[in-house]
């Protein structure tokens, strides 16, 4: 896969960071599925953005947003995480597709 955009390449690493500070008390997420969220997270962002540099400057500030509220650190995995912040994603931007 080809990130077209440097800033999706940033919100994957950005999520990625994130994967490893999910607690022993939450659902066991490997980093091997972590990671491979972390790419639909990228695809999704990718996907909405449609090539448009401006849109996808936009969701990655999204993606910070929900990055700050730190889903991972919740009673939820990483992967639980991304599921949910690709589907706020979607939520957010079904009508500018």
């Amino acid at each position: 896969m080809k990130l077209r955009s440097p800033l999706l390449l940033a919100a994957l690493l950005g999520c990625t960071s994130s994967v490893f500070a999910a607690t022993e008390t939450t659902v066991i997420c490997t980093p091997e599925e972590a990671l491979k969220k972390a790419e639909e997270t990228a695809i999704t962002i990718n996907r909405i953005a449609g090539g448009d540099a401006q849109k996808a400057a936009r969701l990655h500030e999204q993606l910070v947003e929900l990055q700050q509220r730190d889903p991972t650190r919740s009673d939820h995995g990483a992967c639980e995480a991304y599921d949910r912040v690709i589907k706020e994603l979607e939520n957010r931007n079904a009508g500018a597709q």
